[in-house]
């Protein structure tokens, strides 16, 4: 089990606390902490010292694609399982998974249902997720059908394909499940084991837009893969790596299509694209689908721009 922490000393305890209960005994639990501020590290040492399955290693706040992957490369197990560390998993959870990937040898990632709670662990709502490998690869295309938090995945596996990536960061998980789907099986469980816990603060309006950008590039890298190479460094700057993928875009001179347009959108939402890079976008989007939704792309996206802006440099 891997659980990366920054500054989550008020749920750390009780997210530990619901590994160490597993009714699956034989476990490592490694803590990565990302640089806290707070008494995270000590509480996770605390707990470790009362059980030698838990090991605590600093991150010294390089971020959550190098915490995850010190994480992999330290655990010992053939099977690694994912938590947050404001979450909670019910006591079946690591037999449950464990179970499948015993019952089927091509299975790569398995993920589950969850149950999404308050900050004070009261229940909100379920979490659904597609179930069956043609419904869960059809969504995989679209978006992101797994929780990351309730994942496990075969450590050799996802080594073997490079690990979490620096330049899809806020949607690192659904690039690495995008590249497992390429080699392997994926499934989810329709079984609740995991609950998600939901907060003010997790993730702001910004992080937001960076996600969805991530997710639009992780979609766009997928669809390169199959016929040449990604044209940028893939454990690079997210910022860096989205301007370069769309400077190779508007260079092959390709119209945009309709599946397409959604994505080139989110990237051009990144600051610092150059202007001559987004026109030239903008006008192989009016080429590739001359429809409204075509032609109200600029306008729409000079509007996210200006909302973007610091309010002091908004015109009154």
């Amino acid at each position: 089990m891997i659980i990366p922490v920054r500054d989550g000393a008020q749920y750390i305890g009780e997210a530990l606390q619901s590994i160490l209960d597993q009714d699956l005994a034989d476990i490592e639990v490694i803590v990565v902490d990302d640089g806290s501020s707070d008494d995270s590290a000590a509480i996770a040492t605390s707990l470790g010292d009362r059980d030698g399955r838990v090991k605590i290693v600093a991150n010294r706040g390089k971020g959550i694609v190098d915490a995850l992957n010190l994480g992999i490369s330290l655990a010992r197990a053939p099977l690694v399982a994912r938590m947050d560390c404001d979450d909670v998993s019910l006591p079946d959870r690591l037999r449950l998974q464990v179970a499948c990937f015993d019952a089927d040898a091509d299975l790569q990632l398995l993920g589950t249902a969850g149950l999404q709670i308050d900050r004070a662990g009261k229940p909100l709502r379920p979490m659904d997720v597609p179930i069956g490998n043609e419904q869960l690869r059809d969504a995989l295309a679209r978006y992101n059908p797994m929780l990351h938090p309730t994942v496990m995945f075969r450590t050799e596996a996802v080594r073997r394909v490079g690990g979490y990536r620096r330049a899809f960061t806020y949607a690192e998980d659904y690039d690495l499940w995008l590249r497992l789907s390429e080699t392997g099986k994926l499934a989810n469980m329709d079984a609740r084991l995991v609950k998600l816990r939901s907060h003010p603060g997790q993730v702001s309006r910004m992080k937001e837009d960076q996600q969805k950008a991530a997710a639009a590039l992780a979609r766009q890298s997928a669809l390169l893969r199959r016929s040449c190479a990604e044209p940028f460094d893939a454990n690079g700057q997210p910022a860096q790596a989205i301007g370069a993928f769309l400077a190779w875009r508007a260079a092959t001179g390709v119209a945009v299509s309709g599946l397409e347009r959604r994505d080139i959108e989110l990237l051009l939402r990144t600051a610092g694209i150059p202007l001559a890079i987004t026109c030239k976008l903008l006008l192989l989007a009016a080429v590739g689908g001359p429809s409204f939704k075509a032609l109200a792309l600029g306008p729409r996206l000079a509007w996210r721009r200006m909302i973007a802006r610091p309010a002091k440099m908004r015109p009154n």
